[in-house]
């Protein structure tokens, strides 16, 4: 038995090779890496719950019960001034998340078009896939709205015994949940994991069998369970890719990033060493803070570019695979050099 896996990765290299190297072009490495940044950045954002234990606080390690009144909290935060403008800030990163998201989705459509015809064309492209990213965003939306209900409806039970039970010490309580939320955690990222390598599949379908994203959906769904080894396969297979590119492409990046980095420290050494002698150390630093910016703004270009060309395989691919994988379904690849 043939695995679509497996010599899916043959071609894939050849075609990222074509697109890549032959010839080299500065200007489409830039762009694609824009596009790459782009698709996979969106809608990203992370909060570990976290708070620092600052001064002598110690209020982290108190029971509930030691605190009189917990309303006393909800009246200072709903009468300070500064509420409208921390209302006003926290609307506005979320609309900039909502935003990247959108972006995310519409990058989706790019990203394939761009590599399958190579011939990147950033501006064009977008604007022809704006309707159908917005109908991705939603259906991102909805899939993060309904996870993330998920684990609040499992994490009730903790937030019900916290408010009815405040004598208890929270890292006791949250260590004896911990367990079960864990739990309902990774089995929440194994079934998004399976929902977005349909979800991601179905991008192409949708593009060139020009269908509506559930269209494409349902059509993954009926090839799954018609050939539903060779999926099981795929998702070990990219695991493996994608471990392996990962640490492979890691090592190389932080490899090449050590020697501007270290010209970077070397060139504010000596800017820092010659002004120290003529003006004060705060204006020093006013004077350096550009410097850096500039110079940690190039540092995360470098490792963009550095890392784009393992999404560009990774593409490739999915979009080999599909070809294989779903017969009815015509990816329409640039020519490769070796097949003329």
């Amino acid at each position: 038995m043939d695995w679509f896996v497996v010599n899916a990765v043959g071609k894939a290299l050849r075609r990222t090779r074509q697109c890549l190297l032959e010839p080299f072009d500065l200007k489409k490495w830039l762009k694609l890496a824009i596009i790459v940044a782009l698709a996979g950045g969106g809608g990203s954002s992370g909060y570990n719950g976290s708070t620092p234990n600052t001064g002598n606080s110690d209020l982290p390690d108190l029971p509930f019960s030691y605190i009189p009144n917990g309303n006393v909290f909800v009246d200072q935060i709903t009468s300070t001034p500064d509420l409208p403008l921390i209302l006003a800030i926290v609307g506005s990163i979320g609309l900039f998340i909502l935003i990247l998201w959108y972006i995310s989705s519409v990058m989706d459509f790019v990203f394939v078009e761009s590599i399958t015809k190579n011939d990147v064309r950033l501006w064009e492209s977008s604007k022809r896939y704006m309707r159908m990213g917005l109908n991705l965003f939603i259906i991102r939306f909805v899939l993060a709205i309904g996870f993330f209900a998920i684990f609040i409806m499992a994490a009730l039970p903790l937030i019900i015994q916290m408010i009815n039970d405040p004598a208890t010490s929270f890292m006791p309580m949250l260590i004896a949940g911990g367990m079960s939320l864990v739990a309902i955690i990774l089995i929440i990222w194994i079934f998004s994991t399976i929902i977005y390598s349909f979800i991601y599949l179905c991008i192409p379908i949708s593009m060139y069998d020009e269908i509506g994203i559930i269209e494409a959906l349902e059509k993954v769904v009926a090839t799954f369970r018609q050939d539903w080894k060779q999926m099981i396969a795929y998702w070990f297979g990219r695991f493996i890719l994608w471990t392996g590119g990962g640490v492979a492409f890691g090592i190389i990046i932080l490899l090449l990033m050590l020697m501007p980095g270290l010209l970077f420290l070397l060139i504010d050494g000596i800017i820092y060493f010659a002004l120290s002698e003529i003006v004060q150390q705060s204006i020093i630093w006013l004077i350096l803070a550009p410097f850096a910016a500039i110079e940690i703004a190039l540092l995360i270009l470098f490792s963009i570019m550095g890392i784009m060309p393992l999404h560009v395989f990774m593409k490739y691919h999915m979009l080999v695979f599909l070809e294989k994988w779903s017969k009815d379904t015509t990816i329409p690849f640039f020519e490769l050099a070796d097949e003329n």
